[in-house]
């Protein structure tokens, strides 16, 4: 299977009457704020604005957040510098739920040129300075070591549309002579564009991300991402504005990636076939963009730390290899009266006010659909076992 999709992507707002707005921008800046917040209806889709003490975008001075959510979102600006505009920050997580919320809510599709036609204004501009368009090749047996290995040797290289080979930096992340990820060109500031190939599954799986369930599923999965910046995404902004149709988004995306980034075998010249796939995307007719279910899984990181990492079975079998079955029981008694007096501290009970209702709408993390890891079974006797 093959998806296509955008994944983090920022908008930069500008004052429309930079001349007048700059002697109270720290005024001017908020009031064009709500006015952002009113067009992309984030009130109503994400929750009420609060601003936050941290995690500002690097450089600005005053943040905001909407509801209360597991996602990075931000729109900030700094009273004191107009020029900087007001950043509008959404994690690929962030943007998920938006996608979600809004479906749910208004009972239509949300696609990224929708969202950037809907936030137009007389009162500012607004582009792109960064946009990540994603290619997820799940359960096609595509491996980033493999790519990486061809790529390194000289036996597969990246050509543009126009047929020019890539010479930029091949970079990678090696763990015991296997490669998870690897990058084409600079991460650095001022670059207009990288690519960062990886293993999509073992990402989630190690982080918790918020489609963990979806891969936990799936026996491979790799994600092709190129990251646009500067004036590569202020013209992926300029296209955006002008499309109507999600079939237009998929021949914008397509087209946008595979014109800078197409792998070849060196000796045959042949695209190789995961580049045909992409492109065949340009002309498939029952294409359509697929919606995840986002998911927050904190606390299941948190209960498998308790399965697999915190010493609790290993205990547990002690006891009962011990004391037998009713020593098991007496144990898990133990632990619900210690229970019964703890006192949470302020971060946990932070955590439940701002997850509670997520969780509620989520569902549980375990029951019924839970394998237990550990199945306890009674000993054969109640007696110590000699330890010769």
């Amino acid at each position: 299977m093959l998806q296509l999709s955008t994944d983090e992507f920022t908008v930069v707002l500008q004052s429309n009457n930079k001349s007048q707005d700059w002697e109270n921008w720290g005024v001017k800046g908020l009031i064009l704020i709500e006015h952002f917040e009113k067009l992309s209806k984030l009130d109503t889709v994400f929750g009420e604005a609060k601003e936050i003490p941290y995690g500002v975008p690097q450089g600005y001075a005053v943040g905001y957040i909407y509801g209360d959510n597991p996602f990075y979102f931000c729109v900030a600006y700094h009273p004191e510098h107009i020029e900087m505009g007001i950043i509008v920050k959404f994690s690929a997580h962030a943007w998920a739920v938006f996608q979600e919320n809004y479906r749910q809510i208004y009972k239509e599709n949300i696609q990224i040129h929708n969202y950037l036609q809907m936030i137009q204004s007389e009162f500012y501009t607004s582009r792109l300075s960064r946009i990540d368009i994603a290619f997820d090749f799940m359960n096609e047996k595509v491996s980033v070591n493999t790519i990486y290995n061809q790529l390194s040797k000289g036996n597969q290289v990246i050509r543009n549309n126009s047929g020019r080979k890539n010479s930029s930096t091949l970079s990678a992340v090696i763990k015991n002579n296997h490669v998870s990820t690897f990058y084409i060109g600079s991460r650095g500031k001022n670059i207009k564009a990288f690519l960062r190939v990886y293993d999509k599954k073992l990402e989630q799986e190690q982080t918790y991300g918020f489609r963990y369930i979806e891969a936990v599923k799936l026996d491979d999965w790799t994600r092709f991402e190129a990251v646009f910046k500067g004036d590569y995404a202020h013209s992926l902004y300029e296209e955006l504005l002008k499309i109507n149709t999600e079939n237009e988004l998929k021949v914008l995306l397509v087209s946008s990636f595979t014109d800078r980034y197409q792998f070849f075998y060196k000796n045959s010249g042949k695209q190789t076939v995961f580049t045909k796939k992409m492109l065949a995307l340009i002309h498939q007719t029952n294409f359509s963009f697929y919606s995840p279910s986002p998911r927050d899984n904190q606390l299941k990181q948190s209960i498998e730390h308790i399965l697999h990492g915190s010493g609790l079975f290993p205990t547990m079998f002690k006891i009962n290899e011990i004391w037998g079955y009713d020593g098991l029981k007496e144990f898990k008694e133990y632990l619900m009266e210690e229970y019964a007096v703890y006192e949470p501290n302020e971060d946990v009970t932070r955590w439940v006010n701002k997850y509670r209702y997520l969780y509620k709408k989520q569902g549980k993390p375990f029951g019924d659909n839970k394998k237990s890891a550990v199945q306890p079974t009674k000993a054969k006797n109640n007696t110590p076992h000699n330890q010769d």
